[in-house]
Order: C-alpha cells, then sequence, then structure tokens
C-alpha cells in the first residue's frame, strides 16, 4: 500500500488519497478508481481492493479515504462498530464521496496528464460511481456490481429476508423500516447512528432514483449483478435493467451472475470471483480497444 497524500476539502479538512503506481516514478496514460463499499473502514485496509485491480493491472490505480477515516483506524467487519469517526457519521454520503472524487481527480489528472479514468465500484461503490459518471466528462467506462435496483429500500427488505427468523419478524421489521424510511425523507436533520451511517446518508441513499442516474449516462457502463447477493436485491437490479433495455440505452450492458453473492465472490477462499472478472476484462477491452481506439502496449 502507498503512503497516503492528502488534499483539502474547502471547509479545511483532509481528503486522504493512495495513488498505486504501476511503476515506480513513472504513470502510465489511463488510471483504475476503485471505490469501496458503505463499510466504516479506511480503504487502505480493504483486502479484495487487490481484487479489483487486476481487470486493469496494466495501469495505476485510486483509491480515495472517506470523509472523517484514515489509514489509523483498524480494520472491523462489524456494521455496528463503536469506534467509527464522529466526522465520518456526520458528513459521509454518496454525494460527499462524489465531491472528494472529483477533487482528487482532477487535480491528478492536472498533475500527471492521466488520459482516460476507469471507475469500479462495489455495493455503494456503484452508486457512487453512477453518480460521478452522471456528473462529469472525463468518466471512459464504468464498472458496477452489488448495486441493486432502483431504489435503496427495496435493497434493505431484500436484506431482511436474510436476517429476520420468522415471516412474523419479517413483516414487522419491514413495517419498522418502512416507517424509518417516511420519517427520514420526511424530517429535517437529526442525531442518527444505525449502521454506522447517520441521517444525511440515510436520507441520500432513501431519495435517490438509481434509474435515473444511469438514463442519464452516455459513458460506456457494465452494470453485474450476483443472484445470490443478500444484500442488494437481484430482483430489483433485474427489474431495472428491463427498464433501461426498453430505453434503448446503448451504453449499459448487464451481466447477471445466478450463483454469484453481493461481492462476486471477491471474498471467497476459492477462486470463483476469477470467472466475473474475466468477463469484467473483455468488456472493458472491447470497449477501450474498439470505441476509443485504444492500442495494447
Amino acid at each position: 500500500m502507498p503512503d497516503p497524500i492528502t488534499i483539502k476539502r474547502e471547509d479545511g479538512t483532509r481528503i486522504n488519497y493512495y495513488l498505486h503506481l504501476k511503476q515506480q516514478n513513472r504513470h502510465t496514460e489511463d488510471l483504475l478508481v476503485i471505490l469501496q463499499g458503505s463499510d466504516c473502514n479506511s480503504v487502505s485496509r480493504i483486502k479484495t481492493i487487490e481484487k479489483l485491480k487486476t481487470i486493469y493491472p496494466a495501469v495505476d490505480a485510486l483509491t480515495v479515504e472517506k470523509y472523517g477515516i484514515d489509514e489509523t483506524l483498524p480494520y472491523d467487519p462489524d456494521p455496528e462498530r463503536i469506534d467509527c469517526p464522529a466526522e465520518y457519521m456526520k458528513k459521509d454520503n454518496p454525494y460527499q464521496r462524489v465531491t472528494d472524487l472529483d477533487k482528487v481527480i482532477t487535480t491528478i489528472i492536472s498533475c500527471y496528464n492521466y488520459k482516460r479514468i476507469i471507475l469500479i465500484g462495489g455495493s455503494e461503490g456503484s452508486l457512487v460511481a453512477n453518480i460521478l459518471s452522471s456528473k462529469v466528462t472525463y468518466i471512459k467506462a464504468a464498472i458496477l456490481f452489488g448495486g441493486g435496483g432502483r431504489f435503496f429500500i427495496d435493497d434493505v427488505i431484500h436484506s431482511m429476508k436474510y436476517s429476520s427468523s420468522s415471516p412474523e419478524e419479517l413483516k414487522k421489521n419491514i413495517e419498522g423500516f418502512t416507517q424509518f424510511a417516511d420519517y427520514i425523507l420526511k424530517n429535517d436533520p437529526f442525531e442518527i447512528s444505525m449502521s454506522n451511517h447517520g441521517y444525511l446518508w440515510w436520507k441520500t441513499m432513501l431519495s435517490t432514483d438509481q434509474l435515473e442516474l444511469l438514463l442519464s449516462i452516455e459513458t460506456p457502463v457494465l452494470f453485474v449483478q450476483g443472484g445470490n447477493d443478500k444484500s442488494a436485491s437481484p430482483e430489483k437490479a433485474s427489474e431495472m435493467m428491463e427498464l433501461i433495455k426498453n430505453a434503448k440505452k446503448k451504453n449499459i450492458t448487464y451481466l447477471f451472475y445466478p450463483g454469484y453473492d453481493h461481492s462476486l465472490n471477491l471474498s471467497a477462499a476459492d477462486n470463483s470471483a476469477d470467472f466475473v472478472l474475466n468477463d469484467i476484462r473483455r468488456w472493458l477491452s472491447k470497449e477501450l480497444l474498439l470505441k476509443q481506439n485504444y492500442k495494447k502496449d
């Protein structure tokens, strides 16, 4: 892992990022930007990032920390960890991440003259990639996985099917969350901590229409969904992709893998993720080689 680099936000706080150079003291023409999911962890401690770098191994890679997080935060997979930074809880949301990413990317483009920026993001990182691709023109391709359906509430309800012990408990949990979502959407900011997220994160996630974002993007997009995803709804993802197909959006490709989980088996002990990663590499090569007239070294 390279040393962190820091630039300042307009509010004076620091954005920490890591530029993974393919060759020491030399920058490639393309840059792969890897976006983590919704967990309260330093991006420097996410092990699956090494696997994601292999989809375009010949280029530099960029990872960016979330608001209030740096490499000193120890890794903890618990979604209710008690040491999640207060600044993160208050400020973190997909649009804050997009603002930070845009600042970092435009800065390093000006410094190192990267020609093409490719995004890959999973779970919340998928949504962040969607938003960024809809707002800027320098993204040349975006790869999204585990992003679920059009509305986040459907993905949360889908995940409850696996965390509820009985149909009665499931019904109760759905009713409770639906009331919570309605309260968030109708009220001004208030103090809340649920699953290591605050009001701003929940308000943003619950109010975002992912279909609307995808329809606004002209960049080539690969949307990948696992059929064994217990966090985001495969059914709602497929429904959304059908709407995109009906809208005749030619720039969006959908790949569905029935036996794969939320992370496309990237965390599995076996090598099953390699099958999907190879398909992603083929898609990316096609987009860059054929549509961008890209030549191999």
